[in-house]
């Protein structure tokens, strides 16, 4: 029996998500991207969790490195894209929450993928 080769989803990054990640450490990078390899193919990598409330459908990334957390957001249930959102570094102001600023600035970028989403299904 012959296993079948499904294509990778192509990535889309909203905003300036390339470059957030870029600035991150070499090692969480790498980390990062095996998980982006993971969603492209359509699975999910150890290190990533769902989000939950008004940022469902996110997946989040985790990756550590030289006692700093790090996070990358990424959605891929909307069509057969892998849309990155966010990447940073965590610094937790108080417990191990995502501060507010982060969660609003991944909800602005999760707003225009979907809308980018809309108007690529709608074609030219």
């Amino acid at each position: 029996m012959q296993q079948q080769i499904h294509p990778l989803k192509p990535i889309v990054w909203v905003g300036p998500a390339r470059r957030e990640l870029k600035d991150l450490p070499r090692d969480v990078q790498r980390t990062i991207g095996v998980a982006l390899w993971f969603a492209q193919k359509g699975s999910a990598h150890p290190a990533a969790a769902p989000m939950r409330g008004n940022l469902a459908g996110v997946i989040e990334v985790r990756a550590d490195s030289h006692r700093s957390t790090y996070r990358l957001m990424y959605l891929a249930k909307l069509g057969s894209v892998v849309y990155v959102l966010c990447a940073f570094q965590k610094k937790a102001t108080s417990g191990i929450a995502t501060p507010k600023p982060i969660l609003n600035r991944v909800a602005e970028r999760l707003r225009q993928a979907r809308k980018l989403h809309d108007q690529t299904e709608r074609g030219p």
